[in-house]
C-alpha cells in the first residue's frame, strides 16, 4: 500500500479553464476579411482596418488571473486557449475546414487532453466557448459527465471512446447499439477509471462551470449551397440535455441572429439535476451570433454580454478587472448600438429565422432578457411587446454590470439624439483602437484605467 505523503496531503486544488474559440477566430488575426464585411455594412472605409486584431475570446482568456489570491493559500488557476475551427493559415483551413466542421473532433479531443494531462483528483474544471467553439465545450463537458477524466496514459484509448459514442448517437440499429454500449461499459461505468478520479466525497459535481456564447451544433454552412442538409449532421450527440455533473452552467444568446444555419442550441435541465442544486441560466441579448459572442470592431454588444458572463463567474474565478474595465470602447450609448446584418457574402444564401424568445417562465431552460435589451431603438414590433408584457423575465443588473451601465457615458458615446455626432464617433473608434499607452509590440497598457480601477473596487466590496 502506497502511503500518503505530507505534500499530497496538504495540495492545494488547482482551476483548470479551458476556453474554446468560435469558427475562424485565432488569438492575432488579420482584419482585411472583417473589415470587408464591416465596409458591406458602412461603418468605416476597407483601408482602415489592415491591421491586425485581438480575438474576443482571447481578451475572455486574459481576464483570468494566474491565481485565486482570495483565499489561503492562493488558488492557481490554469487557463488553456483555444482556436477556432477554420482559423489556422491556409485556403483549406479556412473554406473547407472553416465551413464544414472537418476538425470538430480533433478540437474535443485536444481540449479534453489538456484537462487529463492537467487534473488532479480535487481540481475544479471550467469550459467557455462561443459559436462551435462551445459545442466543443459542451461535448467536453459531456465526455466528462460520460468517461469522468482519463489519466493521461489513458488518453491513447480516447479516440476509440470517442468514435464509438459518435456511432452510438447516429446508429438507429439496437444490436450495434448494444454491441457499442459493452465496448464503452469499461470506460463509462461508476467505477471506471476516469470516473473514479472525479469522486469526491463532498462535491456532486466534476464539471464547476460552463460558461458559453452562442452554441451552435450545426456547421453553418447555408443548405442552399451544399444542396445536403444531411452534412450538418456532422456528430450525433444530444448535448441540449445539461450533465448532472455540471454545478453552474451559463449561455449568451442572439436575439437578432436571422440565419437559420446559426439556430442556437439551448441547455435544457433535468429535474434531477435542479434537485441536486445545479445552477442554469439563459439570457437572450441584442444582437446577431457574432455581436453576442464578439467578432466585429466595433464590441458595444459583446461588451455587454462579457461583462454579464464576468458577473456570474467572478464568485468562482479571479477575475483581473484592471484588465477588463479596458476593453470597452462605447461607440454608442449603453445599450443602443445596432445589431449587425450578418446575412453577407456566402450567408446571404441562408434561410430566414425569427428566434422566439421567452414569453414566461420556463423551469426547464431557465430563460431570460437582458435589461440592455429594453434600451434599444430597433427591437421589431412583436418583440417591444413581447418584453413589456412579460417584464418578470428582466431581472436585475448584477453589481458589476451596473457599474459598467452607470459609468458608460463616461467612457465617451455622444447623446444618441445627435445622429452627426454619434458617425463620427463611430469612425473615430474603428479607426484608433490604441486609445491609451501602450508597448512596443502594441499591446494596451491598462494598469491605470479608471474604469479598470473603478470595477476592482467595485467587486473587491462583493462578499464571496
Amino acid at each position: 500500500m502506497t502511503e500518503t505523503t505530507p505534500r499530497a496531503q496538504t495540495r492545494v486544488r488547482k482551476r483548470i479553464i479551458v476556453c474554446c474559440d468560435g469558427t475562424w477566430q485565432d488569438g492575432p488575426f488579420y482584419a482585411f476579411v472583417l473589415g470587408q464585411q464591416l465596409t458591406n455594412n458602412q461603418e468605416y472605409p476597407q483601408e482602415t482596418v489592415k491591421a491586425t486584431l485581438t480575438s474576443w475570446f482571447v481578451r475572455i482568456a486574459r481576464t483570468i488571473n494566474h491565481e485565486d489570491a482570495r483565499y489561503n493559500p492562493p488558488i492557481p488557476q490554469i487557463v488553456f486557449y483555444q482556436s477556432g475551427i477554420g482559423s489556422e493559415k491556409g485556403w483549406y483551413s479556412e473554406y473547407i475546414v472553416g465551413t464544414t466542421g472537418a476538425t470538430l473532433g480533433d478540437k474535443v479531443e485536444e481540449a479534453y487532453a489538456f484537462i487529463a494531462h492537467n487534473y488532479m483528483p480535487g481540481d475544479e474544471i471550467f469550459l467557455f466557448g462561443f459559436s462551435r467553439g462551445a459545442y466543443t465545450a459542451r461535448m467536453v463537458a459531456m465526455f466528462i459527465g460520460l468517461i469522468g477524466v482519463l489519466d493521461r496514459t489513458d488518453m491513447d484509448h480516447f479516440a476509440g471512446i470517442f468514435l464509438a459514442c459518435q456511432k452510438l448517437g447516429k446508429t438507429k440499429d439496437d444490436t450495434e447499439k448494444r454491441t457499442l454500449k459493452t465496448q464503452l461499459h469499461s470506460w463509462t461505468g461508476e467505477n471506471s477509471p476516469g470516473k473514479n478520479r472525479t469522486k469526491a466525497p463532498d462535491d456532486n459535481f466534476s464539471v464547476k462551470f460552463v460558461g458559453v456564447f452562442e452554441t451552435v451544433g450545426s456547421l453553418g454552412l447555408p443548405q442552399e449551397l451544399t444542396h445536403r442538409p444531411g452534412i450538418q449532421n456532422v456528430f450525433g450527440f444530444n448535448d441540449r440535455l445539461l450533465g448532472e455533473h455540471i454545478q453552474y452552467a451559463y449561455q449568451a444568446l442572439a436575439l437578432n441572429e436571422p440565419r437559420a444555419d446559426f439556430d442556437c442550441c439551448k441547455f435544457e435541465q433535468t429535474s434531477l439535476a435542479a434537485q441536486r442544486g445545479q445552477t442554469l441560466s439563459q439570457c437572450w441579448f441584442s444582437g446577431c451570433h457574432a455581436d453576442v459572442g464578439g467578432g466585429y470592431r466595433n464590441h458595444d454588444l459583446a461588451d455587454i454580454t462579457l461583462f454579464w458572463m464576468a458577473a456570474n463567474v467572478g464568485d468562482h474565478l479571479s477575475l483581473d478587472y484592471k484588465y477588463l474595465g479596458s476593453l470597452p470602447q462605447p461607440a454608442y450609448p449603453y445599450g443602443e448600438q445596432p445589431p449587425h446584418d450578418p446575412r453577407t457574402g456566402i450567408f446571404a444564401l441562408s434561410h430566414k429565422l425569427q428566434r422566439k424568445i421567452p414569453t414566461q417562465t420556463n423551469n426547464v431552460t431557465h430563460e431570460t432578457i437582458h435589461a440592455s435589451v429594453l434600451q434599444q431603438r430597433t427591437l421589431s414590433e412583436v418583440v417591444d411587446v413581447d418584453i413589456v408584457t412579460h417584464s418578470h423575465l428582466v431581472p436585475p443588473l448584477l453589481p458589476l454590470e451596473d457599474a459598467l451601465r452607470k459609468h458608460w457615458a463616461s467612457l465617451g458615446p455622444p447623446n444618441s439624439d445627435d445622429t452627426a455626432s454619434l458617425q463620427q464617433h463611430v469612425k473615430h473608434i474603428v479607426t484608433h483602437t490604441n486609445t491609451g499607452l501602450a508597448t512596443e509590440s502594441g499591446q494596451r497598457i491598462h494598469e491605470n484605467n479608471w474604469l479598470g480601477r473603478l470595477l476592482h473596487e467595485v467587486t473587491n466590496k462583493l462578499d464571496y
